[in-house]
């Protein structure tokens, strides 16, 4: 895996999904296997911290500033610092109407059933809201705490295929720092 800083020239989350996708032009038909999130805005830009299986490779109008390769293999009992930008959302009506969890202790009920095998501690949230220009709008949390990872290859999947809803728009990437 690779984790990346980038330069994307957009506050639009609808362009820089288009962006990203163009750090990978070798391979146009895979299934997504990235995950990104907005770490800072300046200007008419954003930094976004990427994660990838392959490494991205700048272009026109995405600016790769740094990548690294890391190994995804976590140590059973240990601890995490953690930082996830996710979309909490439920199923109404089996599954047929999809809605925003906008209770801070009902999104932080959603966060430990995503990470089961894990001990979550969750330290900080903030909501806020992303726009697009395809017109929608939708409410993001940024979870920041403490993990025990008890289970480590259900905690791994999670980080690698990233958590719930809009990963296109930024939203599922967990990232973790052995404390």
């Amino acid at each position: 895996m690779y984790l990346s800083k980038v330069v994307v020239n957009s506050h639009d989350i609808y362009e820089q999904h288009q962006a990203v996708w163009k750090l990978f032009p070798d391979t146009p038909e895979r299934k997504r296997d990235h995950l990104f999130r907005v770490e800072e805005r300046t200007g008419n830009s954003c930094i976004l911290l990427l994660q990838s299986s392959t490494e991205p490779k700048s272009c026109n109008t995405v600016k790769v500033i740094a990548s690294k390769q890391f190994s995804t293999e976590l140590s059973e009992g240990s601890y995490y610092k953690f930082k996830l930008v996710a979309y909490p959302t439920k199923c109404l009506s089996q599954g047929k109407k999809v809605v925003e969890i906008h209770d801070p202790s009902t999104q932080i009920e959603w966060l430990q059933r995503k990470l089961v095998g894990a001990n979550v501690q969750v330290t900080a949230t903030e909501d806020f809201l992303v726009c697009s220009k395809k017109s929608f709008t939708s409410r993001f949390v940024c979870f920041e705490g403490i993990i025990q990872v008890l289970t480590p290859h259900t905690v791994e999947r999670a980080l690698v295929m990233g958590i719930g809803r809009k990963k296109h728009a930024g939203a599922g990437l967990l990232s973790l720092a052995l404390i």
